[in-house]
């Protein structure tokens, strides 16, 4: 665990400091105020990342003082907790959402899941980029990380282990180890796309990784003329 820091020279925090830290914000206005320096925060971790980020950098961006923020944070650490945690169960939520129909195809419910994560990532990539770095020295955010993914995994292999009890995917597959093969592939292209910058077209990268996921499960493929998932390529796009 990060040791937390003091703020001011050598200060320690107050006894109501200390209080309100641990008990949170009890009044609207002191939620707002709070929620408001973890927007300003995770603006700030965005654009100049976790390293050189420094807690004036998030005072100077929400426009509070100094002690308005040691009133609700002891560290850059904890208002970096914050914000992953924030992230992470946003992600969660969105991940959880399903609006595919009872009747929809194994193609149709695989893309909708691909759609899915590759939605709920996007708006939060640079932030799940960053939790990963804190996380090979921060436990906690290790956990963090590992939850988005098994969120993933966990849902991926009870509709596998389903499909199997259809008679739609190949029974001879272990389907937990399947969902995290399958997991890393979609969760390292959206690295790789959203993090390192290499361009794709978003329609063609989410009907291919539809694709493999249903020939690795062994489910039927769209017919070829089926408009769904007829002619699946997929190119890179080169970068100006």
């Amino acid at each position: 665990m990060v040791a937390p820091r003091s703020h001011g020279a050598g200060a320690a925090p107050s006894i109501g400091q200390q209080e309100r830290r641990e008990a949170g914000p009890l009044t609207g206005k002191g939620q707002a105020r709070k929620a408001a320096l973890l927007d300003a925060a995770a603006r700030v971790f965005e654009r100049r990342g976790f390293l050189d980020t420094r807690v004036a950098d998030i005072v100077a961006e929400a426009k509070v003082a100094q002690g308005t923020f040691y009133t609700y944070f002891d560290s850059k650490d904890a208002v970096f907790q914050a914000v992953a945690t924030r992230v992470v169960g946003e992600m969660l939520v969105a991940l959880h959402a399903d609006h595919a129909t009872p009747s929809a195809s194994p193609y149709e419910r695989a893309f909708a899941a691909m759609e899915r994560f590759v939605d709920a990532y996007r708006p939060r990539a640079r932030i799940i980029a960053l939790i990963e770095q804190v996380g090979t020295f921060t436990p906690e955010l290790k956990h963090l990380r590992l939850q988005v993914r098994e969120a993933f995994v966990d849902r991926a292999a009870r509709g596998i282990a389903h499909q199997q009890a259809q008679g739609i995917a190949d029974s001879s597959l272990d389907p937990v180890l399947t969902a995290e093969v399958l997991g890393a592939m979609v969760d390292h292209v959206c690295y790789v796309w959203m993090n390192l910058g290499k361009e794709f077209d978003r329609e063609a990268l989410l009907r291919m990784l539809t694709l493999v996921w249903i020939r690795a499960i062994g489910a039927e493929e769209p017919a070829a003329d089926d408009p769904a998932g007829a002619a699946t390529v997929v190119r890179a796009v080169p970068t100006a």
